[in-house]
């Protein structure tokens, strides 16, 4: 299996070198170049192919803000992850706009990081757990906006337990309203997680809006 290609665009050294560091131990991460700034990013782009960047937003001589919309529009096959201090709906809801594929917050962990390279790549998108459901009707109704989910349907009893995800429901919660027992519900959510190719509840969450499952 090919290894996903990735590069860094992130002005502070010591951050740069820990993340390269930390996913340079991943069997199918490649780390293709890192850059400082914008600009580096672009023109190395240009000459070195990569399946995802990992975009900071404030940098020097050309800002992630800037690099983003000049990255979608020049280069293709490209899918931007964005990782920012900054986390509201409105401020993410904007980089989407502008082309990104992700967003994530600069305290995340690796696992995380780790998470988010593979769901851009496999399904176009990825979004954790803290985004706001009426932030994924925004995409949802946004034409540049296509996640892409497997057609293994769900049965009955999924889609009950899809619907209370979308409340926001634990698994423990779930189980009580379903007179299920928790692990039961815990092997549910793995199955519906493998037929929307789901690696979150935000993920499940998308999914149920897209296909009429759940409306805010």
């Amino acid at each position: 299996m090919s290894k996903i290609r990735v590069a860094i665009a992130e002005d502070h050294e010591l951050v740069r070198k820990g993340i390269i560091n930390l996913l340079s131990d991943e069997e199918d991460i490649e780390i293709v170049f890192d850059a400082s700034n914008g600009k580096e990013l672009i023109d190395q782009l240009e000459t070195t192919p990569v399946d995802i960047v990992i975009l900071d937003l404030e940098m020097p001589v050309m800002s992630g803000r800037e690099a983003l919309p000049i990255v979608n529009e020049r280069i293709s096959n490209v899918r931007v992850i964005i990782l920012s201090m900054y986390y509201t709906d409105d401020f993410v809801v904007e980089r989407i706009g502008c082309g990104a594929r992700g967003y994530l917050p600069k305290n995340c962990d690796i696992e995380q990081l780790i998470n988010a390279i593979q769901a851009v790549h496999d399904q176009g998108y990825y979004f954790d757990d803290k985004v706001s459901t009426s932030l994924f009707m925004q995409l949802l109704q946004r034409k540049d906006f296509n996640p892409t989910f497997t057609n293994e349907s769900l049965s009955p009893r999924e889609i009950d337990i899809v619907k209370l995800i979308c409340e926001g429901k634990t698994n423990k919660e779930i189980a009580n309203d379903l007179y299920l027992s928790v692990r039961t519900v815990e092997v549910h959510r793995k199955n519906i997680g493998k037929k929307t190719n789901s690696t979150n509840t935000a993920g499940i969450v998308i999914y149920a809006i897209k296909n009429g499952l759940y409306k805010v």
